[in-house]
């Protein structure tokens, strides 16, 4: 039986759990274990742990700061230019734009020593894509010495061959769903055939989806190809990096050669930003002071602050020429959650104006009233604006002293819109979000009370007219109960 010691990456000391109550995993200490780099006779010993699709350099970046050491990126083969090049992507419609050579430039600035990457090939199916994966895998292993710490990983077994031959980490993308539903002998007469053609391709790995585990395992832990043995690569989505239980869940796959998860789980949300307002106009983001536009001589602008005995908190009340305002780049928390899951939170009264929680110069996104009296939310993707369309808002009453509680969640897939703890929307929606329009400003601007204008120094546009009692935004998505309590 191989030696269960689990390759979470995580940095020993001062990183481990002993101080990990809440960002690290919550697991004994004794169970990571850090490697370094990978030889051919420490390979298949003991099980790698790995973070799921790390195309987004932010995302590799993050998994880097946590800790992890091993990781899985898609690479396709893209013509755009008429030159082929390996790109980071799923395909042409989700490529990062950043080629696969940039990539591992990046990767071994931020982490020279990584134990092993896990690379998933979408079209190394001809001899032309095969030369060209070549090409650039031995250009980077003269480069970075890598060839002992990556798998390629291909369904069209024939085009792994020649990387077995010459020593490379290797596995078939199996058609793993075939298994499901059948029976035990149904499944043997599949996996022989799978292991008939990784033995006459000289391949002796094979990867799957978790799912089919048991049926993995039971065909192939004892099976070999060559006098080798055959590893298993797997992959479950459904298990995150984050989860306190995560020990016992992943018991259960210690046959495997490398079992990837996810990272991290965006769904679990963290409070980001967390606007309060205090006595004399003062506002707070996470206990320290924001600014307001300056008060121009003469005129009566700046924002009022008072106690509200309803909800036991001070609000602030905007006439329509101030707000408060958040500085933010496109890399820091509030940058990275509006690009990934978030949920914006905001307790408000309207009386009128447009933005009351928002960035939106041109793109970005945020709550809108509307002139017809709907409160909607904004978000623009892939160059359009992919909300609210006529489903994303929900009608509001103005000037009646009624607080709202709106909360906006999204999961990269569907948006979701709850009025005092009900849903009363539900949209799907996908694309690569884009950033407000920043040409003159020297940062992005998150308005409390109104939206920003793209210019040198802080300007107001879109104005809101109300109180707001607080405003929130998170990385992850709050669940139902978070937002009913």
């Amino acid at each position: 039986m191989k030696k269960f010691k689990m390759l979470f990456g995580l940095l020993l000391g001062t990183m481990i759990l002993a101080s990990c109550s809440s960002d690290l995993l919550n697991t004994n200490v004794d169970d990571p274990m850090t490697r370094g780099i990978l030889s051919t006779d420490d390979f298949g010993q003991t099980m790698i742990l790995g973070a799921h699709k790390c195309n987004d350099i932010v995302k590799l970046q993050d998994a880097v700061d946590y800790g992890i050491s091993n990781f899985e990126v898609d690479i396709h083969v893209s013509r755009e230019s008429g030159t082929p090049v390996l790109m980071i992507g799923h395909e042409l419609e989700t490529s990062t734009g950043q080629t696969f050579e940039e990539y591992m430039d990046d990767l071994l600035v931020m982490k020279p020593d990584f134990n092993f990457l896990w690379l998933d090939f979408k079209d190394l199916s001809t001899d032309e894509n095969e030369a060209i994966i070549r090409e650039t895998l031995y250009r980077l292993d003269s480069k970075y010495n890598i060839k002992q710490r990556v798998l390629v990983e291909s369904r069209y077994i024939t085009h792994l061959t020649s990387f077995a031959n010459d020593g490379w980490h290797v596995s078939f993308y199996s058609t793993w769903s075939s298994l499901v539903g059948k029976t035990e002998q149904e499944q043997k007469e599949i996996c022989d055939g799978w292991l008939k053609s990784m033995q006459e391709n000289n391949v002796d790995g094979i990867s799957f989806d978790s799912d089919v585990y048991q049926a993995m395992k039971t065909n192939f832990e004892n099976a070999q190809v060559n006098n080798r043995p055959v590893r298993q690569y797997s992959w479950n989505y459904r298990i995150y990096y984050n989860e306190p239980d995560i020990y016992e869940k992943i018991k259960k796959y210690s046959h495997l050669t490398v079992l990837i998860i996810g990272f991290p789980n965006e769904k679990i949300p963290k409070l980001i930003m967390d606007v309060q307002f205090a006595d004399k106009g003062i506002a707070t983001n996470m206990n320290e002071e924001i600014s307001s536009l300056p008060v121009v001589e003469g005129t009566t602008n700046a924002i009022e602050t008072r106690w509200n005995s309803l909800y036991e908190k001070y609000e602030a009340v905007f006439d329509g020429s101030n707000f408060f305002y958040i500085p933010y780049s496109k890399e820091d928390a509030i940058g990275k959650a509006m690009k990934g899951m978030f949920s914006m939170e905001i307790l408000f009264s309207p009386d009128g104006g447009v933005n009351p929680f928002s960035s939106m110069e041109s793109g970005g996104l945020g709550y809108e009233i509307t002139s017809g009296s709907q409160l909607a939310f904004y978000y623009r993707a892939n160059n359009k604006w992919v909300l609210p369309n006529n489903n994303f808002q929900t009608p509001i009453q103005l000037g009646k002293d009624i607080y709202y509680h709106a909360v906006v969640t999204y999961d990269k897939t569907t948006f979701r819109m709850y009025i005092n703890g009900t849903k009363v929307k539900e949209v799907k929606v996908s694309g690569t979000f884009n950033f407000p329009k920043k040409d003159q400003a020297p940062d992005y601007l998150l308005g409390i009370g109104g939206d920003y204008r793209d210019t040198a120094t802080p300007s107001i546009q879109n104005p809101f007219i109300g109180k707001i009692v607080y405003a929130k935004l998170y990385k992850g998505v709050l669940s139902n109960s978070d937002i009913t309590n």
